[in-house]
């Protein structure tokens, strides 16, 4: 089967959780079908080295300059007259239109996958191929509702949902398939969706094999870890929750913890986190593996955003136990003092921690229970699989449709 894969990032060198779950796909959908890949890319991505290595995965690859959203400009101005959201507007690209209706010229494309919503309005322009929109997220859009702050701000932002919502209705009543990585999703959609929309739970994976317990690291006692840039807002507002309101309790114990946080920083300001005691900004690094295997536990203060949290699966396959609020592990099928700990308040949280520093037969029940639920439910080959069925689904769909028609 030909597919046509649409990507909004590109995704090599895999370094953040979008280009992780891409990469892996187009990874295992290549095992078995042929594979175009047409991606949007950075102006520092895409190199001749990183496009040869695609090319060693998908059949074909095709990269775009990736368009930046700049509300102020007159396109995005205008998109408050579209049915469209304006980002959307703003970074529509006519190069990724030709392409598209370039590559589904000759009729060989059998089904179309588009990851991430930036790429649905390219739907429009073959409308007559089977379609999969992969990882559609909403809570991003209710967040935004939400936290604004002032009634034009919540007003715009609602603006933005409602439109949202209507195209993705407009999308589900013409049969094109929905993925996404959790319930919680599906059941946001759902509040809108036609009685006939076919929306899959196609959760985040973990690669087992690369990811895997390496007993040369040496794990440091007392150390936490948490994997994630703050520039993204949620971990930025998780981790200043955890340093603010958890860190006294767990130094307060242990005078000698240790608390870092990997990932870029931006333009974001950390000097007063960073300036807690015992707290380490390391910056990004090419490989968090051998930082978290060399932690006690990964903590995932997480209390907002939407999917399932790559970082949690990573641990678990590398054998590090975790502790998570229950926003933090949504979407994951973790049983409480089994293969994970949950904790909400600072006080259950450093509780936890306090668990995992002194109690070892606890320590090592959690990293044996946790590897071995990524290796049973969540390896990117089985999550692969899931998306192979619905792909010949919906193909099987489309040709009953057209021997009846």
């Amino acid at each position: 089967m030909h597919i046509l894969f649409l990507s909004w990032w590109w995704p090599y060198p895999a370094n953040n959780g979008a280009k992780i779950r891409i990469y892996n796909l187009l990874r295992h959908l290549s095992e078995q079908h042929q594979v175009t890949l047409l991606s949007f890319a950075e102006a520092d991505e895409a190199t001749p080295e990183q496009i040869a290595h695609m090319r060693g995965i998908c059949q074909r690859v095709e990269v775009v300059a990736k368009p930046r959203y700049q509300p102020g400009a007159l396109k995005a101005t205008l998109g408050y007259l579209s049915r469209w959201p304006r980002s959307l507007v703003d970074v529509y690209s006519t190069e990724m239109e030709v392409l598209v209706k370039r590559v589904c010229a000759s009729g060989s494309v059998d089904v179309i996958i588009a990851s991430q919503f930036q790429t649905m309005r390219y739907f429009d322009a073959v409308p007559y191929i089977p379609a999969i929109l992969e990882e559609i997220e909403t809570t991003i859009f209710h967040n935004q509702v939400q936290q604004a702050s002032g009634q034009a701000s919540r007003l715009r932002a609602q603006m933005t949902l409602t439109k949202f919502e209507s195209v993705l209705r407009q999308f589900l009543e013409r049969g094109v398939a929905f993925t996404v990585v959790s319930e919680a999703e599906r059941h946001n959609i759902e509040r809108f969706a036609p009685p006939q929309a076919d929306i899959r739970v196609v959760p985040n994976g973990v690669d087992t094999q690369a990811n895997q317990p390496n007993p040369a690291v040496q794990r440091q006692p007392q150390r936490l870890i948490y994997t994630g840039a703050v520039t993204y807002a949620p971990n930025h507002e998780a981790v200043r929750f955890f340093i603010k309101e958890v860190w006294p309790l767990v130094r307060a114990a242990y005078p000698q913890a240790e608390f870092r946080v990997t990932g870029g920083t931006g333009d974001v300001d950390v000097k007063e986190l960073a300036s807690a005691a015992g707290v380490t900004f390391t910056g990004y690094l090419p490989s968090v593996a051998e930082a978290v295997q060399a932690s006690t536990a990964m903590v995932v203060p997480l209390r907002s955003g939407g999917g399932t949290r790559l970082k949690i699966l990573e641990a678990m396959a590398l054998g590090t136990p975790v502790i998570s609020t229950r926003k933090g592990a949504e979407g994951i099928s973790i049983h409480d003092g089994q293969d994970i700990l949950l904790a909400d308040t600072p006080e259950q949280m450093a509780a936890a921690v306090r668990r995992v520093f002194t109690e070892a037969d606890l320590h090592a029940r959690l990293a044996k229970n946790a590897r071995t639920l990524a290796q049973q439910t969540y390896d990117w080959g089985m999550i692969a699989n899931q998306l192979h069925t619905l792909i010949h689904d919906i193909s099987q769909s489309d040709t009953l449709v057209k021997e009846n028609g």
